[in-house]
């Protein structure tokens, strides 16, 4: 019988592996010298975590609370679920203020560099937090190279200045929000895109007329900008 070296069929099954909890335990000793009675105790390993709650399970719990939006209460309750052990609010909340401590210097630098750049991309979005009534904005400056976010509580233009700070040497590039207006003109560009979509709504106005006809031709005139935008970065590539 001659077996093919390649399989005539294919059958893979996915599945989750046992979801289990890493558990290490230091037990430290201490000893009194008969001789000169000193005591002597023993030491934590350098890479020991100060808390009881390691870095990997830290940093599930910050993407549980900043990704997903996770409250406090059920982030608890997943782990509760999936590992079988309770961790007390506080722990919880102590987790992320000490990741956050921990990535706010690489986030500052982050900021600092995007504001230095030739062209920076700038907008805002609401951002909802689990059942918090208050409505939070999720702002955003990017550059070619990196992306920088931020989560504040209003849409205002101190708001706007902390984002992009003074800037004098970037073109801003941003939607209509009046937030910006106080942006140089000669260096303040708004967003082709939001543009278009402004026309596409002068296109779709139900009364039809001389503004639904006048708004098609302008997206037509918009969407070639943009096919010729990306032909040219085709070619460059």
């Amino acid at each position: 019988m001659v077996v093919n070296s390649t399989p005539s069929r294919r059958h893979q099954v996915f599945e989750l592996p046992p979801q289990t909890l890493d558990i290490t335990e230091y037990q430290l000793f201490h000893g009194r010298c008969d001789c000169c009675s000193l005591v002597s105790q023993g030491q934590l390993p350098r890479d020991t975590p100060s808390g009881q709650i390691g870095p990997r399970l830290m940093s599930q719990i910050a993407v549980l609370a900043g990704q997903y939006h996770l409250s406090l209460n059920k982030i608890r309750q997943l782990l509760q679920d999936q590992y079988g052990t309770t961790f007390s609010i506080g722990a919880l909340s102590e987790v992320q203020g000490r990741v956050s401590s921990m990535l706010t210097p690489v986030h500052q630098a982050l900021k600092a560099h995007i504001q230095k750049s030739s062209i920076i991309h700038a907008d805002e979005t609401t951002h909802p937090r689990n059942d918090d009534q208050s409505t939070r904005w999720l702002w955003l400056m990017a550059s070619d190279d990196a992306v920088f976010q931020n989560v504040r509580f209003s849409r205002s233009q101190d708001n706007a200045k902390h984002l992009l700070g003074e800037q004098k040497i970037s073109v801003i590039v941003t939607d209509q929000c009046a937030s910006y207006n106080w942006l140089d003109p000669a260096r303040h560009q708004f967003c082709l895109a939001h543009v278009k979509r402004n026309l596409q709504q002068m296109a779709d106005y139900s009364g039809g007329g001389l503004t639904a006809r006048l708004g098609a031709k302008l997206v037509l005139m918009v969407s070639c900008i943009f096919r010729t935008q990306h032909r040219f970065e085709q070619r460059r590539r």
